[in-house]
């Protein structure tokens, strides 16, 4: 069986961020054209590497996607990121930040952190966060839910 969930939008301080980072990658080039006796071709690699950048950051925050699949909790953007045992999920905690957990793959606040017996705690953001829980439940009912 798989479960698949959707990542919350990007909200508040993350939306702020990401448009403040991409706004400093295209227009810093371009600022540095209009300097006086500056080549274009170092200017074009160096925009050609932002717009890469850019775009693998929109791809990684449209193509995340939340899995269950069979005993397996899977984070996946175009291929599998993160992958662990839903049976050595020992807590959930709900309403974290983002600058809780080892590996990052929320994309907004108020998410949550799971805990497993590896120590590599993982935040996730998951739309609809009650069905989530519910669904870990359904595999590891032994699961500590905590709320901040």
């Amino acid at each position: 069986m798989i479960t698949e969930f959707k990542s919350k939008k990007i909200d508040g301080i993350f939306l702020l961020m990401y448009i403040i980072l991409f706004l400093f990658l295209l227009l810093t080039p371009l600022l540095l054209l209009f300097e006086k006796k500056r080549a274009v071709f170092p200017l074009i690699v160096m925009e050609s590497i932002f717009l890469i950048i850019i775009s693998i950051l929109v791809i990684s925050i449209v193509k995340l996607k939340i899995r269950i699949e069979g005993n397996f909790l899977l984070i996946k953007i175009i291929f599998t990121m993160y992958k662990t045992d839903i049976s050595k999920i020992y807590k959930v905690r709900k309403g974290e930040t983002m600058w809780s957990g080892i590996n990052k793959f929320g994309t907004s606040t108020n998410g949550l952190i799971i805990f497993t017996k590896h120590l590599n705690d993982l935040y996730i953001t998951p739309e609809n966060e009650d069905l989530f829980i519910t669904e870990l439940q359904k595999i590891n009912p032994d699961i500590i839910i905590e709320k901040i």
